[in-house]
């Protein structure tokens, strides 16, 4: 089984104090099974540079760029055709939800990922399988 993580998943990486039971999905899910959405990158970046300059963002840059970015190599799944045409269905059903979400989604259901995520109420697609390592 393969897993899409969503922005939440991946920013946990960089907290002083990371939530315990989503260091232990991590650790004991091979790196190998573990695929981003490009979206969820451009999520993560977009947080760091809206904030103002100082320590804190300094640091932040420092993960995204040499540890995140490094250790998810090619398993950054972009938003293609594929992608776009299974996103077609979720967004006609949800209007509403937000843009990026929608994206995310739709690349977990092009590949047949399952999506870990904390946003349980945000991905209630059809068709979705989703994963939340925040719950027992």
């Amino acid at each position: 089984m393969s897993f899409l993580l969503d922005t939440c998943v991946l920013s946990e990486g960089a907290k002083s104090a990371p939530d315990d039971l989503v260091i232990q999905w991590v650790r004991s899910t091979p790196e190998s099974e573990q695929f981003t959405s490009v979206i969820a990158v451009s999520e993560l970046k977009f947080g760091i540079e809206v904030m103002p300059q100082g320590r804190r963002r300094s640091r932040l840059d420092g993960w995204f760029r040499q540890i995140l970015r490094p250790s998810l190599g090619d398993r950054v799944i972009p938003f293609d055709e594929s992608c776009a045409i299974a996103w077609a269905s979720p967004r006609a059903r949800s209007p509403n939800a937000r843009f990026a979400d929608g994206q995310i989604a739709a690349t977990a259901l092009a590949h047949g990922f399952t999506l870990v995520t904390r946003n349980v109420r945000d991905f209630a697609f059809a068709g979705l399988p989703v994963f939340n390592p925040w719950s027992k």
